[in-house]
């Protein structure tokens, strides 16, 4: 065998290794994009992520609304005013912030807690974030807000129907 044979041999056998590998790596990405990246993804089902107690339903309501919310963010404001004007008796609306500076940045609109425990607990490395919390304290769903975010129809995602009944901004 000469030498340009067997150079193109190995070369061969080098371009179809690689080619392999970017096909594993592909399908790797693609098994995470449909079960990890995936907020209503099933293979994780058995995998309940619990809020802490402070967040949960109280009373007669059957689901908690936590808002991660951050002071200087937009956008975190567009979620706290459209959760405001929910009609949701049997949702806890919270708006859950870090520190003392948020408390005068989101007034008024439902329950707004600082604390930075809370906020540590359920913090992704983005706000704002909608969490759906349910009567166990598992989280039933969560979504990240962006800027451009259809607000009331995410909310519609993570709210039973019954919360959004008499709630025009939410259909």
């Amino acid at each position: 065998m000469s030498l340009p044979v067997a150079l193109s041999l190995i070369a061969v056998l080098l371009s179809v290794f690689a080619l392999v590998a970017v096909g594993g790596l592909f399908f790797r990405l693609r098994l995470l994009e449909r079960t990890a990246l995936d907020p209503n993804g099933a293979l994780f089902s058995d995998d309940v992520r619990q809020a802490p107690a402070a967040l949960w339903p109280s009373g007669e309501q059957t689901s908690t609304l936590v808002m991660l919310l951050d002071a200087g963010c937009t956008t975190c404001h567009t979620l706290w005013e459209a959760a405001g004007t929910l009609d949701a008796s049997d949702v806890r609306v919270v708006g859950l912030a870090s520190g003392p500076q948020a408390a005068a940045v989101f007034e008024g609109q439902a329950e707004l807690l600082v604390d930075p425990d809370l906020w540590t607990a359920l913090y992704e490395g983005y706000s704002p974030t909608a969490y759906a919390i349910d009567r166990q304290g598992a989280v039933t769903g969560r979504r990240f807000v962006y800027a451009d975010s259809d607000v009331p129809a995410l909310l519609a995602e993570l709210l039973p129907a019954s919360a959004l009944q008499g709630n025009s901004h939410a259909h």
